[in-house]
C-alpha cells in the first residue's frame, strides 16, 4: 500500500463509500493504531458540529504541513484568518484540529504501512518481521502486516498456509487473523493453513490458543503435538502422529503403515496437485520414506511399490488399476 492510500481510504471511511475490499485495509489500520483512530474520529465528529468559515485558507494550510512531513522538519502551521469576528473561532481550531491529525496519519504511515507478502506459486517464501519472528509461506498464500508492529500485541493476518517461528515477548501477545479463527501466541512454533473454509492449527513447540472470532468463548489451547481445527462455528481438537503437516515446508515425507487415501491428501497439500484414486485404495498401506523429492519421483516410486498406473491430466492426476504390495523400505 502506497503513504497516501490510508488517507484516502480513511476519508471514504468516514464518509461512508468505502468498497468491500477496502474495508480490510481500514480495519487493520485501526486494530494497529486505535488511539490515532479514535482521536481522529473524535475531532471529525465536533467538527461536524462547527460552521464552516470561508475565510480560512485550509488549502495553504495543508501544503504548508504537507511540504513540513516531506522535509522532516516540525514545525508550527498558523491558519490566518483573513476577515470575519471572534465567532468562527471554533471552525478554526477544528480545521487545525484536523488538518494535523491527517499530517500524523500521514506521517505515521510513510514509517509504519501496511506490507502485503505473497508466495505466488512457489512454497517457502519467508519473510522476517520486525520482532524477529519468522514466517514460512506456503503456495498460494498472502501474509499482511504493519511494518513495525506497534501497539500492545504484535497482529498480523494470514490468507493461505504459512508455519510461524514467533519470537517470545510475554508482554506483547503475537495474535493472528486467520479466516474466521484467530490464533495467539507468546513464543512458539506452529502451522496455520486457512484452507477449505476451515482453520487449522499444528503446533510444534511452545502454547497456543485457537478461537473463534464469530462466537464468543469458542477456544482451545494447543500443546506441541496438537492440532486444533476450527469449521463452522465448531472446534476439535486431535493429536499429530507425523511431521507430514510441515512436509511443504521440510520436504520430508514420512509414512509408517499409511493408508493410501491418507497418504494422497498429503501429497495433495505438499505439491498443490489434485490426486484422485480408483477402486480398490481402501486396501493400500505405505511405509516409506521421501526427502527433497518432485511430485513426480514420489509417484514412480509408489507404482513400483503398488503396482498401479497414473495418468496427469491437465487439473488432475488419476491413479487406477491398483494391485497393492506393501512396501518397507525407509
Amino acid at each position: 500500500m502506497q503513504n497516501q492510500d490510508i488517507n484516502s481510504l480513511l476519508a471514504r471511511h468516514f464518509n461512508g463509500e468505502l468498497l468491500p475490499e477496502q474495508k480490510i485495509a481500514v480495519e487493520e489500520w485501526i486494530k494497529s493504531n486505535p488511539a490515532e483512530y479514535g482521536r481522529l474520529k473524535s475531532l471529525i465528529e465536533k467538527a461536524e458540529q462547527t460552521v464552516y468559515n470561508p475565510d480560512c485558507d485550509l488549502e495553504d494550510a495543508w501544503q504548508q504541513v504537507d511540504a513540513q512531513i516531506k522535509a522532516k522538519q516540525p514545525q508550527t502551521v498558523k491558519l490566518v484568518k483573513k476577515t470575519g469576528q471572534r465567532t468562527w473561532w471554533m471552525s478554526i481550531a477544528a480545521s487545525l484540529f484536523l488538518v494535523t491529525s491527517f499530517a500524523l496519519i500521514y506521517y505515521s504511515s510513510y514509517y509504519n504501512p501496511l506490507i502485503t507478502v505473497s508466495s505466488g506459486n512457489f512454497a517457502n517464501k519467508q519473510v522476517t518481521l520486525a520482532d524477529g519472528s519468522l514466517v514460512t509461506l506456503n503456495a498460494n498464500s498472502t501474509l499482511k502486516y504493519f511494518k513495525l508492529l506497534s501497539g500492545d500485541k504484535r497482529q498480523v493476518r494470514l490468507e493461505g498456509e504459512a508455519f510461524f517461528e514467533v519470537t517470545k515477548n510475554p508482554a506483547r501477545p503475537f495474535v493472528i487473523e486467520a479466516g474466521k479463527g484467530q490464533v495467539r501466541v507468546l513464543g512458539t512454533s506452529f502451522n496455520v493453513n486457512t484452507n477449505q473454509a476451515q482453520v487449522e492449527v499444528t503446533v510444534r513447540t511452545g502454547k497456543v490458543q485457537l478461537s473463534s472470532t464469530d462466537k464468543r468463548g469458542l477456544a482451545v489451547t494447543l500443546l506441541p503435538g496438537n492440532r486444533g481445527t476450527l469449521h463452522n462455528d465448531q472446534l476439535q481438537k486431535d493429536t499429530v502422529l507425523s511431521g507430514n503437516e510441515y512436509a511443504w515446508k521440510t520436504g520430508i515425507l514420512v509414512f509408517r503403515k499409511e493408508r493410501l487415501a491418507s497418504l494422497v491428501k498429503v501429497l495433495e497439500n505438499t505439491y498443490h496437485r489434485k490426486i484422485i484414486l480408483d477402486n480398490n485404495a481402501t486396501s493400500c498401506a505405505v511405509t516409506a520414506t521421501f526427502k527433497n523429492q518432485t511430485l513426480e519421483s514420489v509417484l514412480e516410486e509408489l507404482k513400483l511399490i503398488l503396482k498401479f498406473n497414473y495418468e496427469v491430466k491437465k487439473d488432475y492426476i488419476l491413479i487406477h488399476n491398483l494391485a497393492c504390495e506393501n512396501d518397507n523400505r525407509e
